[in-house]
């Protein structure tokens, strides 16, 4: 059996509140960032940022890499390894960002919707390594941006709050 989910009802507090079957699931991600050297016509250095993000739903929609926290795994650990997961890049951490947390509706294989309530830890990363790659079966592609490209890409305002976050972060280091 398959469930409409136009006929689910909008998550509002009394939802929240009362629905079953609910649960709760923990993630975390990152903000994978390299900063790239550039040489003008002058010979002259300058460093641009810029955000790996990866592709889901056929391409159509832009996110941060995250992941599932396993039990035997730290917020930041799940962090480097679904980031080196889903896009072929090595990370080092930086800087905790911010926990989002969001709801939507499970209907893959019920025969009733689940609520869930989703947080999601991200994080600053600094890519050490690896190469940009779209391997990973979860993934319909990957990408480089910049970070005014990253902000009108993203598909969530939640995430693209924490990548402002995280490019505030950034300027405000290569200012000073």
């Amino acid at each position: 059996m398959t469930i409409d989910r136009r006929t689910l009802p909008k998550i509002d507090s009394e939802i929240k509140r009362s629905w079953q079957p609910r649960r709760e699931d923990r993630s975390a991600g990152g903000v994978a960032f390299e900063l790239v050297t550039d040489i003008g016509r002058n010979g002259l250095a300058s460093k641009r940022v810029r955000i790996a993000l990866i592709a889901t739903k056929k391409r159509t929609r832009w996110q941060l890499p995250k992941g599932t926290i396993e039990e035997s795994e730290e917020s930041f650990q799940t962090a480097l390894r679904e980031v080196h997961e889903e896009t072929g890049l090595k990370t080092e951490l930086e800087h905790f960002l911010q926990t989002i947390e969001y709801w939507y509706w499970d209907t893959f294989r019920k025969s009733v919707p689940y609520l869930v309530q989703k947080q999601v830890d991200f994080y600053l990363l600094r890519v050490t390594g690896g190469h940009l790659s779209d391997d990973n079966y979860e993934v319909d592609g990957v990408g480089w941006f910049s970070p005014i490209d990253v902000i009108a890409q993203l598909s969530f305002d939640d995430e693209r709050a924490v990548v402002e976050q995280a490019i505030a972060m950034l300027e405000a280091r290569t200012a000073g």
